[in-house]
């Protein structure tokens, strides 16, 4: 057998040790002075918290129309794909270049036209049912009269006395009209006044629309530009990762949307042919209200049935109570069937997880949150799946 030869000093020093185990290593360094640097940023921030609070809200409000813009053109997007897929079968002889402007002008008309329907049919019924509850007063403080002399009389019978009820109904009316439409501190004074201050948000979401029928027009080639950015500036695994999440992104999102969508029709037209038959005022427009808070998951529902119930109580009191009741057995449904099955089935979400995350959403960020909640937590649960399917794949 032959003898392995023994290394010598001179062999020792001709081998040096291998770079990793140099000390300083530059990687650590890089890794260790940007750790500072970030803290040192961090806990400036924290000192001067008020100052990035300002500029983060000027950085805001510059994209402000561009997000406003992204979200309308997102939202038109979902119908406007199913309209295009429908234009190229029924409508297969007529020019490619026609495709594109008929459907997005049919989708913004419909998208929009809906929106303004549902104010418009708003409006009118709160008018009127605060006209006729004012009208109804006298025979409101009439049955309370007698109400309440029924109260006093019962209780006396345990000697107990109550004060006598005296309410003018003149007066009253003089009051509540005055408050209505009393000039400086009236309702539809200070109405008007919010109306006021609110234009900037209407100028934002008319640059948004704007911005949005562009995206829209020129969407191919906007993703086709976005995608060539990626993968120029970042690596090539890190690029086709950021593709897929972003590809999962838009599907889960545009899953979600079309199942609220389905959703708020749906419980928009039971909501609708229930107060037909039970005989509630304003079928129409506490309907269209209530179908389009569903979009809001789980909570929509009642928001829109609480001001459909406001409303309803100023025209016919007693009818109140009877949607309020209506209203709790359309939740039931709603809540246990309609909306794990559309919605939940939609997204690829667990009823329960729908549920956590429309809760933690809305404390966190309220309404917005409450509207986004449910497909940000689709995303990571996706996500999740996947790497547990690859972790488990590698034991």
């Amino acid at each position: 057998m032959e003898k392995k030869p023994q290394n010598t000093a001179g062999d020792r020093n001709k081998n040096p040790a291998p770079q990793g185990s140099k000390w300083p290593d530059k990687t650590i360094i890089r890794y260790i002075t940007r750790a500072l640097v970030l803290l040192i940023i961090f806990a400036w921030a924290l000192v001067n918290l008020d100052v990035v609070l300002r500029f983060l809200g000027k950085v805001l409000a510059l994209f402000t129309p561009f997000l406003i813009g992204g979200a309308i053109a997102f939202l038109i997007n979902v119908v406007l794909r199913p309209l295009e897929c429908c234009w190229n079968k029924v409508c297969r002889k007529a020019p490619a270049k026609l495709v594109r402007p008929v459907c997005l002008t049919a989708s913004t008309v419909l998208v929009l036209g809906i929106l303004f329907a549902v104010v418009f049919m708003m409006i009118p019924s709160l008018r009127e049912s605060g006209e006729e509850f004012v009208q109804n007063i006298p025979l409101y403080v009439e049955e309370i009269g007698r109400w309440w002399t029924g109260v006093v009389q019962f209780a006396a019978k345990y000697n107990i006395v109550l004060p006598e009820y005296t309410i003018d109904s003149d007066l009253l009316i003089e009051k509540l009209t005055a408050l209505i439409s009393d000039e400086g501190s009236g309702i539809l004074t200070v109405t008007w006044g919010a109306a006021i201050s609110v234009l900037s948000v209407l100028v934002d979401v008319l640059l948004g629309l704007v911005f949005a029928l562009y995206l829209l027009a020129k969407k191919e080639v906007v993703a086709a530009h976005l995608k060539k950015l990626v993968v120029t500036v970042l690596p090539q695994k890190k690029a086709q990762r950021l593709l897929s999440i972003a590809s999962l992104t838009n599907q889960t999102f545009t899953n979600f949307v079309s199942g609220q969508l389905t959703e708020a029709v749906i419980i928009g037209v039971l909501c609708f042919f229930g107060m037909l038959i039970l005989g509630i005022p304003y079928a129409g427009a506490v309907s269209a209200f209530v179908a389009v808070t569903a979009l809001v998951p789980i909570f929509g529902a009642w928001i829109g049935g609480g001001l459909g119930a406001f409303l309803i109580l100023l025209a016919e009191p007693g009818k109140a109570l009877w949607f309020i009741l209506f209203l709790l057995v359309l939740q039931q449904v709603e809540g246990n069937l309609i909306y794990p099955k559309v919605v939940g089935k939609s997204v690829g979400l667990p009823g329960l997880l729908v549920l956590m995350a429309v809760t933690i959403g809305g404390e966190a960020f309220g309404i917005l949150g409450m509207l986004f909640s449910v497909p940000v937590c689709a995303v990571l649960y996706s996500l999740y799946l996947e790497f547990m399917k690859k972790a488990s794949a590698r034991h």
